[in-house]
């Protein structure tokens, strides 16, 4: 099951950009992609390549946001400093079973996997949830939009 939160890769990636700006070119564009994970079973270890449900179909295409700008906002959940950002997926012709998102970066991640170069990387992964806050599964044939708030908790 989805590990609602950073995953390895992604506190690598976060920790640098906090506190040591030098050893990361700040990428400022967040790709959002949709997945099934109860199929590809993620976890903290997992990357962009265990990724295997994502929509290849229809209009599918993966979602971007960006973190200098008003795409973004802040705000303090249950003590905790929440980063949130709405993306919404064109899914017209578009046909599988989400139940996740995944944020996925470009960096050199030289400590969890000792890469020489950026590469695509799963930072933020969490089950979609719909308006009540419940586990949400999207079958996308149903639906020619799906909107989701992606949340990154930065506690």
């Amino acid at each position: 099951m989805v590990s609602t939160g950073y995953s390895n890769v992604g506190e690598e990636w976060s920790q640098k950009f906090t506190f040591r700006q030098d050893l990361i070119t700040r990428d400022t564009t967040i790709d959002v992609l949709l997945f099934n994970d109860a199929t590809d079973a993620t976890d903290d270890t997992s990357d962009v390549g265990d990724i295997t449900t994502e929509p290849t179909d229809g209009n599918y295409t993966r979602q971007t946001f960006t973190v200098d700008s008003t795409d973004v906002t802040l705000s303090i959940e249950s003590g905790d400093l929440r980063a949130t950002a709405e993306v919404t997926f064109d899914t017209d012709g578009t046909t599988g079973s989400v139940d996740a998102s995944a944020c996925v970066v470009d960096f050199q991640s030289d400590v969890v996997n000792a890469e020489g170069s950026a590469n695509p990387h799963l930072i933020y992964s969490g089950l979609l949830q719909d308006s009540d806050g419940n586990p949400f599964t999207a079958d996308l044939s149903q639906f020619t939009s799906l909107t989701t708030t992606v949340q990154l908790d930065l506690a």
